[in-house]
């Protein structure tokens, strides 16, 4: 990065912080993604992502100037750019773009993301992906309004896989459906009683050692919103719970002190930090449960469309929430209520749903910072090794 490029990020920091989103879009977009590092990068897109709404037509000259300026870029820059074109809800030129980036791609990795993540957006603009996901769901034939609780597995966490469904087999009532992201995942789910796996590997692009597509990482948040729609709106209450949260005592009586909840979500001091600096906190989508509830469906319509947009469920949510302003708020020892679009949301206290390892007496949804599953079973005192849930 040249000197002028380096002070230009240094700045967008500050512009960002401010909530400058026009500003921070504008002052980065003066030089060649190839000329920024990958956190201005991501800058640029979250600042063309915020101000699209208030200045769209500027947005847009803005992204087609990237483009001209951008020309020549190799395919990962040009993918950069059709989520640009994502974020600013210009469609047309993200799958021009993506297709572009699969042809020019050198390596397999890339040119496979390319194609998958052209395919996503072909398939949200004509309205046939929502419906991919119903159809997925009624061929689990799940029990009628039956608790769901809804992870995403990949072969990376097959471990911790054992853990978690040791701790949601034991103490979170109803059936499992777990999101295979690749070939090891579905042939770990299959065979597990209690578990109805859904096939989603067609979403996603794996590099060397298990990695993961950043972008088609991005997927991962649409698709789980687009499923949770799906079960939701099937009449299922629906329990969103990543592999990283962690049961540790029976959930349900948590749940029934708070059933004329619609949603039952974490609460947390995190990503994104535009909301948490506007309303305090902001909701943690790695421990959230759904009810079947109208407000509750109307909502998630909506929080389906911004996924779509922002591909990343948090940030779509606590957008949502941000937008549409807060009512009723009150706070007692048991938990945190609001209203927002007409949903009553509750937020058990930290003493409850923590986000660490080392408390939380009903639910730990801890960092993952590398920890064995020995050393997680230790910190949060998991007696029983055994393989959970293994069909006859």
């Amino acid at each position: 990065m040249n000197e002028r490029a380096h002070a230009s990020a240094l700045f967008s920091r500050t512009l960002m912080r401010l909530h400058c989103w026009l500003a921070t879009a504008w002052l980065l977009s003066q030089f060649p993604l190839s000329a920024l590092d990958a956190d201005s990068v991501g800058r640029l897109r979250y600042g063309l992502l915020m101000a699209h709404r208030a200045h769209g037509p500027a947005c847009h000259r803005m992204l087609q100037q990237l483009i001209r300026k951008n020309r020549d870029a190799h395919a990962d820059l040009l993918i950069e750019l059709a989520m640009m074109a994502v974020s600013i809800e210009a469609p047309d030129t993200a799958r021009e773009l993506q297709a572009k980036a699969s042809e020019r791609a050198v390596e397999r990795y890339t040119a496979d993301a390319a194609r998958r993540l052209q395919a996503v957006q072909t398939a949200t603009d004509d309205g046939t992906l929502p419906q991919r996901m119903g159809h997925m769901v009624d061929a689990l034939a799940l029990p009628p309004g039956e608790l769901l609780t809804l992870v995403p597995v990949s072969s990376r966490y097959l471990e911790l896989w054992q853990l978690w469904l040791q701790q949601t087999q034991r103490h979170v009532p109803g059936v499992i459906v777990a999101m295979a992201m690749d070939d090891a995942a579905l042939e770990s789910l299959e065979p597990v009683h209690g578990v109805a796996a859904v096939d989603a590997r067609e979403f996603f692009t794996w590099g060397d050692e298990g990695r993961l597509h950043p972008h088609t990482r991005g997927v991962l948040w649409y698709v789980r919103v687009l499923l949770l729609q799906a079960l939701v709106e099937r009449g299922h209450p629906v329990l969103v719970l990543d592999l990283d949260a962690i049961a540790v005592s029976d959930l349900q009586p948590l749940l029934d002190a708070h059933a004329a909840a619609d949603v039952i979500a974490q609460q947390d001091r995190s990503l994104p930090m535009d909301v948490t600096r506007e309303i305090g906190f902001v909701i943690c989508c790695g421990f959230m449960l759904w009810r079947p509830t109208a407000p509750a469906r109307a909502l998630l319509k909506r929080y389906a469309q911004e996924s779509a947009v922002e591909r990343d469920d948090q940030l779509a949510l606590n957008h949502i929430l941000a937008r549409d302003g807060l009512s009723g708020q009150t706070r007692d020892a048991a938990a945190m209520r609001f209203t927002s679009a007409n949903v009553l949301f509750v937020c058990p206290d930290p003493s409850l749903v923590s986000r660490d390892q080392a408390s939380g007496t009903v639910v730990r949804h801890f960092h993952q910072t590398g920890q064995t599953t020995a050393e997680l079973r230790r910190a949060m005192a998991i007696v029983g090794s055994e393989t959970p849930g293994t069909s006859m």
